[in-house]
This record gives C-alpha cells, structure tokens and sequence, in this order.
C-alpha cells in the first residue's frame, strides 16, 4: 500500500456547528517522518486534555514511528486552516504482530484480513464537527482498499463519545477486554465484505460496568449493537445477528 505524504488525499469545507454559514477549509493527508515532532507535541496536548485517564492509556513510546514508515500501518492528519486538527491511525498488523482480532471468541479466518481503527485524536477546539466519524470512513475505504476488510477497534468504556461513534459506524461491540491491569475496553468489529448487520428478537440491556452481564451475553453469542440512556446512566443494548 503506497500513500504519498505530499499529496492532499481529501480536502473542502467544514461547516463550524455553531456558525454554519461560516466554512473552515480542511485538507487530509498521510504524516511522515517529517511530520514526526508534530504528532508527539498533539498526542501530548490531547492526553493532558483528558477528563479521564482511563480514556486513553498511551502506547509504548514506538508506536509513533510503527506507524510513519509504514512498518504497521499509517498515521494521517487533518489540517483546518493548515493547522493540525485531528491524527488518527489506521494498523495494517502483519503476521507475527499483535492482532487486535486474536481477542474475539471466533477471530476471521486469517488474520491478514484485519485491519486496526487505532489511534484517533482531535483537538478538542474542533471537536462536534464530526470529525471522528469523517476518519473513521477514511480509514474503512484505505482498509478495504488494502485488502484488509475486517475492521477492529478497541475503546475505553470510559469514552462514551468514542464508542458511540464506533456503533454509529456500524462498529459492533465482539468482545469486553481487561487491559493494562484493570482498564475496561469494548473491542468492535465489522467486516466491510458483509451487509450491514441485522438483528432479531429482543434486546437484552446490560449496564455500562457490568462486567459479567456484558460477558454473558457475548457468551451467548449476542453483540453490543446500540447505546441507550437508563436513569441517567449509559446501558449497551445487545442483539442477535440474522
């Protein structure tokens, strides 16, 4: 897979949400190794932006240059008024490389197939314009393109913006991971080959912590489909596939 660095590999306007007649203009590209000093400096500024720790845990401090030449994938940036707005990352992991698919209960039959939604930051002056969502598809088309349609992503449960994104992107929720000691992630899959999803009978709605109540029904086969709101609180709706 060759992405040049020099070239725009998307650009036009965004409408800011709280002024829609006003348009930032936007370009995207893949970020190189010249790129470098300006994806630690953001990916600092984001962690010491967080409300939560538990949203983020840094990777190991490598995983920056992994992804810059290519050894594991790419990293990409999106620049609003040629300034970095938002760095994301889409993992190519090659055999012998951990595999985000090898947690599920029935990984793909080859793991050359998987495709990682990793890393995805945006500077919160530009967040709500749905930036998140706009990486998410550029990943998925980069990743098919690759020929590597099975999509994972893992998130904080803490992060409710982030999964539920995930899930508005057709993202299902395959299996609860415990990593780093004690740190709760839901691990979301979809397979850019299939039709979208469908679902059948009732939903079974399970708190956002409860752990073992989230590993029943994966157990059982159900999949974390919709986000729902419960006396205050976020619930996961679990279904099954038809």
């Amino acid at each position: 897979m060759v992405i040049s660095c020099a070239q725009w590999l998307d650009s036009g306007i965004l409408a800011a949400p709280s002024a829609p007649e006003k348009g930032l203009p936007f370009h995207f590209r893949r970020l190189g190794q010249e790129d470098r000093d300006a994806i630690v400096a953001f990916r600092a500024m984001v962690f010491a932006d967080l409300p939560d720790p538990d949203m983020y845990v840094p990777e190991v401090p490598e995983f920056v240059d992994w992804h810059l030449e290519g050894e594991r994938g790419f990293t990409f940036g999106l620049f609003i008024e040629n300034q970095l707005a938002a760095v994301t990352v889409l993992g190519l992991p090659k055999p012998g490389m951990p595999n985000f698919a090898t947690d599920l209960p029935a990984p793909p039959a080859s793991l050359d197939e998987v495709a990682h939604i990793a890393s995805s930051m945006v500077d919160r002056r530009f967040r709500g314009f749905g930036l998140q969502r706009r990486l998410f598809n550029y990943r998925a088309v980069m990743a098919f393109g690759a020929g590597r349609p099975f999509l994972t992503a893992r998130v904080a449960l803490t992060n409710p913006v982030s999964w539920r994104n995930m899930l508005g992107c057709g993202m299902v929720v395959g299996q609860l991971l415990v990593m780093h000691g004690d740190k709760l992630r839901f691990l979301f899959v979809r397979d850019l080959r299939q039709a979208p999803l469908e679902f059948a009978g009732p939903e079974r709605l399970v708190p956002l912590f409860d752990v073992d109540a989230h590993r029943a029904a994966l157990a059982e086969g159900l999949l974390g489909v919709r986000p729902m709101a419960h006396e205050g609180a976020y619930v996961l709706a679990y279904s099954r596939a038809i």
